[in-house]
């Protein structure tokens, strides 16, 4: 099906371009770009160079706007060029190859707009529309011959110039957002042009130099996103290289960072005795500056190829964090060619980060890190103060390195988390180190989980307890922390201190949820982690109580994967059974979840827990409890659940198992006694039995049933036989209430009549029913041969 060949938005966009004046072109330019994109058809034909008489009327108007977009690429008023850049991207992005063989023209004065003195906006939209034509010419080897390699050495200069202007010049200082357009800009060429890009590599290294890793003592303040972008840059820089040395250059520049951030720690790590020891080498080799405890800690150095130089523990740690950053990224970053990554280097860094653990109050001496005596008190409290955010950068390194590997991750990967769990443990209390810390444990986890022995499935109780406690604070299922008596008694102590009367007061207040604001990600990383956790680790090893306050989160929370997980990898004892079943509130959340459904017609637990079994039950507990005979029929969706209650007042197990008859050639059917199950829906109030001869029917009389007591050693009533040519019955039974009851037994066809002890039991059990006067049995036994015997009696 094709479109039409004239849109009717292309006359009009024509019409309008012609007849508004420039300076009132920038209030109709949504409308115009909007009538362009429209236009895909006639602007993507051939078109003659150009037009007659005998062309088209499309050819005609495609042509007439063609050289208004040029025309506003040469106004002199600011507003009318701005307009035309835009056109120009638009059109390039609409008409294809037609509109990239005669944009020549238009990239020139792209160029010379670059080159003038215009406003940022202008020059930065300028950079993109002009990488949009160099990125859409690339897979047109002619079109790059004749367009892009002659003019592309012009773009870098005049981007060079707007970076760094003459000294001569007069030029304000270029935002920030430009220069990260312009860095960008590179980002992106550079792996599509590097030869005739290399020529200026070494210029845009010093550029971007100064936006690398900025600290406190540069005197500026660097977005982070201008950070990224430079180092997104100098990371496709070695793509520059000669052929061949790409690789060399790229492991070259990482080798250095990684020397720059070990002499940094030096200085900054100089109050603390460090104790680790490097894998890839002597220590050494790693730490060569040597420290002047008279001065203060600092670093860097003014020459072109170093980092400017900082001063003090506050900037030194923003050159650390720095430095780890950038060294993840050459880790994020694609490469052309097949580099080597130095992990073992890596890991020495981690290592000597983690090896450092800050005082904690609670610790005693030998366990708290040896300090530095030579180090004044401000400092070590200068470095404690800013260590947690050096641990999260290392934790962070972690993660990308560990996505950069992937399955070549796993020879480290159990060194790695107990790193990993070491730096959470001083760092916990910061959002932002435990979403980081959730998002690797998750990657790790992935790796190795199903194998990990019990210590270390145990040394995750911290991460599970902090990932629980995040989703529910989310969920405003979070109880307020209770205020101990001790506090209270020590508040009351010390009159002089202001307190809150409200906390004496018995308001319940202990009782209210606290909500905890978090970020998306955060709770997308916790609900992640914590489906890891039931599907990834081995269930036998994690705790009972541990297991039962994440199924109590995924339930509360309404964590759909985690349940799911919970229910396909169930946690067993030693005996085989599974105390802790959540499918009845799964299928209760989400009824109409295509993979709940498939798990709820699937899924047949045949082993359940003893009776009270709740989730906070103890593997101890459980395995000391009798085992029991597991359920023949598990599960049964189309049915309710078979549970047996105690047997209510006035109706014994006796009587209850009595009033079926005895058949000698099949063994009578008993009802089995079922302990409840907390995680099964409660039951309706009938129990259904199934046997292959006989049937049980109690039925629940009427309130004003007409059965009467008549005399206490009133005989039983005579019995009647009923045929029921029917082979197998199934029948219904309800609880029997209290008062009064009716008990009819059916034989099936073929059966003898209930023997002697048979009535002895209902004569026992209808004695006992009389003297404690709640009740009266009548046992109607439907035999026609009964009842003449009977009756034969009586005379």
């Amino acid at each position: 099906m094709a479109f039409a060949a004239l849109p009717p938005e292309l006359r009009s966009l024509c019409r309008r371009l012609t007849s508004t004046e420039a300076e009132q072109l920038p209030a109709l330019l949504p409308s115009l770009l909007k009538d362009l994109l429209r236009c895909q058809e006639p602007l993507s034909k051939p078109q003659e160079a150009k037009t007659s008489e005998s062309s088209s009327e499309s050819a005609v108007l495609v042509h007439k706007l063609k050289t208004r977009i040029s025309a506003l690429l040469g106004s002199r008023t600011t507003q009318g060029r701005f307009v035309g850049i835009s056109l120009v991207k638009a059109t390039v992005e609409t008409g294809g190859w037609e509109c990239f063989r005669t944009s020549k023209q238009w990239v020139q004065a792209l160029l010379s707009i670059l080159q003038r003195k215009d406003p940022a906006v202008v020059k930065d939209l300028c950079i993109v529309t002009l990488i949009k034509i160099y990125t859409l010419m690339h897979a047109y080897p002619t079109l790059v011959r004749e367009i892009v390699t002659p003019t592309l050495p012009t773009f870098a200069t005049a981007c060079l110039q707007i970076l760094k202007p003459p000294a001569s010049s007069k030029a304000p200082k270029i935002p920030n957002s430009l220069v990260e357009t312009i860095f960008e800009a590179f980002s992106t060429i550079i792996p599509l042009y590097s030869t005739t890009l290399r020529q200026s590599a070494a210029k845009l290294r010093t550029e971007a130099r100064s936006y690398i890793v900025p600290t406190i003592s540069d005197g500026t303040v660097i977005p982070v996103s201008l950070q990224e972008s430079s180092r997104r840059l100098l990371v496709r820089l070695h793509m520059t290289a000669v052929k061949g040395g790409d690789s060399t250059e790229w492991t070259k520049h990482l080798d250095g960072l990684i020397k720059t951030f070990h002499s940094t720690a030096d200085q900054v790590f100089r109050a603390v005795q460090e104790s680790w020891e490097p894998v890839s080498g002597h220590r050494s080799d790693h730490t060569s500056q040597k420290v002047d405890f008279d001065k203060e800690p600092q670093g860097g150095s003014t020459s072109p190829d170093q980092f400017p130089p900082w001063n003090g523990i506050y900037a030194g740690s923003e050159r650390i964090i720095g430095l780890l950053d950038f060294i993840g990224e050459y880790l994020r970053c694609r490469t052309k060619t097949v580099v080597t990554i130095p992990v073992s280097e890596l890991v020495d860094i981690i290592t000597r980060i983690s090896s450092i653990m800050p005082p904690t109050p609670g610790k005693e001496k030998q366990q708290s890190v040896h300090m530095n005596a030579a180090v004044g008190r401000e400092e070590k409290d200068e470095l404690w103060t800013v260590f947690p955010d050096i641990q999260l950068a290392a934790v962070k390194l972690l993660l990308a390195m560990t996505r950069r590997l992937e399955r070549n991750f796993v020879p480290v990967a159990q060194e790695s988390l107990e790193q990993l769990l070491r730096m959470f443990e001083s760092c916990y209390r910061l959002s932002e180190t435990r979403m980081v810390t959730f998002i690797l444990a998750h990657e790790i986890l992935q790796l190795y989980g199903p194998t990990m022995a019990k210590l270390t499935v145990e040394s995750l109780s911290l991460v599970i307890k902090s990932c629980c406690r995040d989703l529910l604070g989310s969920a405003g299922h979070l109880k307020r922390p209770k205020q101990s008596a001790s506090a209270l008694q020590e508040g009351q102590k010390n009159k002089s201190v202001s307190q809150d009367a409200d906390a004496f007061l018995n308001n319940n207040a202990e009782d209210e949820s606290v909500t905890v604001s978090l970020s998306a990600e955060h709770v997308s990383a916790a609900e992640t982690l914590l489906a890891t956790l039931f599907s990834h680790v081995p269930q036998q090893h994690l705790p009972s109580s541990l297991r039962a306050h994440m199924l109590k989160t995924a339930i509360l929370c309404r964590t759909r994967d985690a349940q799911v997980a919970s229910v396909l990898h169930p946690s067993r004892d030693r005996n085989g059974r599974t105390p802790q079943v959540i499918l009845p509130y799964l299928t209760q959340q989400f009824p109409r979840d295509e993979s709940v459904e498939i798990l709820r017609f699937n899924f047949r637990p045949l082993v359940t827990g003893a009776r009270d079994d709740f989730m906070d039950v103890d593997d101890e507990q459980v395995e000391d409890e009798v085992e029991e005979k597991p359920s023949t029929n598990g599960f049964l969706f189309d049915r309710p659940f078979e549970h047996s209650p105690a047997f209510p007042s006035g109706l014994s197990a006796t009587a209850m198992t009595s009033t079926a008859p005895v058949s000698p050639p099949t063994q009578p059917t008993i009802a089995k006694v079922k302990a409840p199950n907390v995680f099964f829906p409660e039951p309706s109030s009938e129990i259904l039995v199934t046997s292959e001869e006989h049937t049980t029917i109690v039925e629940q009389p009427q309130l004003n049933s007409s059965l009467k007591r008549k005399n206490e050693d009133a005989d039983l009533a005579a019995s009647k036989r009923v045929e029921i040519d029917t082979a197998t019955t199934t029948t219904s039974s309800a609880p029997v209430p209290s008062t009064r009851t009716a008990t009819a037994t059916l034989d099936a066809p073929g059966q003898a009549p209930a023997s002697n002890k048979s009535k002895a039991a209902s004569q026992e059990d209808e004695d006992e029913d009389e003297s404690d006067n709640e009740s009266v049995h009548l046992n109607m036994e439907l035999d026609t041969d009964s009842e003449d015997e009977d009756d034969d009696g009586d005379a």
